[in-house]
């Protein structure tokens, strides 16, 4: 009698913590004794992007000839399993796979809880327009029950799956999380997708600390009077890059359905067109920026849907209450961030070189929108609460002028945000200027407080 095959695919970032690997060493020791009637394989990929690392993953199942596909994200503690209210240790815990595998259907997963936000389960159901939301507590049933989506953290795929579903299964996080992807695809093709809420598992939300259903309470933030949840701010810094993302194709001229293909395609070309650019015309010029053209738009577009910028882009929503203030986002290009501040309400002035597509792309957008609390002229000296100025100085060889000049339009105790000190120091022949001990000492020389490393703050007095 042949074994079932079931490939364990972990999508492995850096600074995995302690706790996970000693679990992970002990369900392998588990699996290994104790499930004869299986043949298990393992596949860790390191992530950039985890739609690439999931997708690498499949690739390795069917390569296998594998019956089952579990995918196991680097941050659980499975020990802590049982039903909520009871977890189970050793090895009743290690036998939640056998539980899942048992239910022998489609797409299943175990119940674990959002580290931030309100310690949700982290398990789906569609509204009656079909977007997706999380369930509460008072959702689950404690046995196996059909949902629209299981977390990916930790979820059970029958390969057959793979057989109806086009590659790529999973796609860059535009809109919906990797998760919501493979769940709504399933479901498209016939496929049913469950929660098996009897059985529940950690998640890490540091190195020494798991959440679960006995201590979820102390990491909920959405209580009165403090700011808001990271799982609000996910949700709205998608929504807005998924509005940003279908307006930059339409000023572009691509069809919705081709919107991926062609985004792609652009970004491509960027690299050759930019070298040939330079060649031309010299590092930082701005006849290099302008000729850049629609490439540099579909670049901007791609690059601020990767996980750092949109980390950035939710700290900053975070850190500007949303109030009329007066802002200025300087070097702005296309200005997804800049853009969404002055549509709640506040007063931003835009700076860029007129003439590039990203900066006419932005323009077009708030005529679009019809915001009319925009500028795209310097602001007066002593008139700003706070300027970004995110990817921009790296691409200026004069940047203390530009950066007297943001000083001298700050109001005392204004804000200058820059995720300067986090560009990676790489080979990239449009960053002019990477001394970041001489952008700290010269921001310090100006009188300027060092908040953090990315927020400095300009004297009151």
């Amino acid at each position: 009698m042949s074994k079932d095959r079931i490939c364990i695919g972990i999508p492995c970032y850096a600074g995995v913590s302690a706790e996970t690997l000693e679990d992970y060493m002990r369900f392998a020791y588990h699996i290994g004794r104790r499930y004869q009637n299986y043949d298990f394989f393992l596949a860790i990929k390191s992530k950039s992007e985890q739609f690439r690392a999931r997708n690498a993953i499949v690739e390795v199942a069917i390569s296998l000839a594998c019956d089952w596909l579990l995918m196991l994200d680097d941050d659980h503690i499975l020990e802590t399993t049982g039903y909520p209210g009871d977890p189970k240790t050793g090895a009743e815990a290690y036998n939640f796979l056998e539980k899942l595998l048992n239910h022998n259907v489609d797409i299943v997963g175990p119940v674990y809880y959002q580290r931030g936000g309100g310690g949700k389960p982290v398990v789906m159901d569609e509204n009656e327009a079909g977007d997706p939301y999380f369930i509460s507590d008072f959702d689950l049933g404690h046995c196996l029950e059909e949902r629209a989506v299981q977390g990916g953290g930790c979820i059970l795929i029958n390969m057959r799956v793979f057989d109806k579903i086009k590659s790529p299964w999973f796609e860059p996080e535009f809109v919906f999380g990797t998760d919501i992807q493979i769940c709504k695809k399933a479901r498209e093709a016939g496929f049913k997708v469950y929660n098996d809420s009897s059985i529940e598992i950690g998640h890490v939300v540091n190195e020494r600390t798991v959440i679960t259903s006995k201590n979820k309470d102390r990491f909920c933030t959405d209580k009165p009077g403090l700011t808001a949840t990271q799982s609000e701010l996910d949700w709205r810094t998608d929504s807005i890059l998924h509005k940003y993302r279908y307006d930059a194709a339409e000023f572009l001229g691509i069809k919705q359905n081709d919107i991926n293909i062609e985004l792609e395609r652009l970004k491509t070309n960027y690299e050759l067109k930019g070298h040939c650019l330079m060649s031309e015309f010299g590092e930082g010029s701005e006849e290099y920026y302008k000729g850049l053209g629609p490439e540099q738009l579909a670049r901007q577009v791609l690059v601020h849907h990767n996980p750092t910028n949109k980390m950035t882009m939710s700290a900053i929503l975070q850190e500007i209450p949303q109030t009329k203030m007066v802002g200025m986002d300087f070097g702005c290009g296309s200005a997804p961030v800049g853009f969404e501040l002055a549509k709640v309400g506040g007063k931003m002035h835009f700076i860029d070189i007129d003439g590039t597509c990203a900066y006419e792309f932005l323009k077009w957008r708030c005529k679009k929108y019809g915001l009319e609390n925009v500028s795209f002229e310097w602001p007066e000296p002593g008139t700003l609460n706070y300027c970004m100025a995110l990817d921009s100085i790296e691409h200026l060889s004069n940047w203390q002028y530009f950066v007297d000049k943001i000083i001298e339009c700050l109001k005392p105790g204004g804000n200058f945000m820059t995720n300067f000190m986090k560009i990676a120091d790489r080979d990239n022949a449009e960053h002019i200027f990477m001394d970041k001990p001489a952008f700290m000492a010269y921001m310090v020389g100006k009188g300027m407080t060092v908040n953090t490393d990315c927020v400095f703050l300009k004297a009151a007095s």
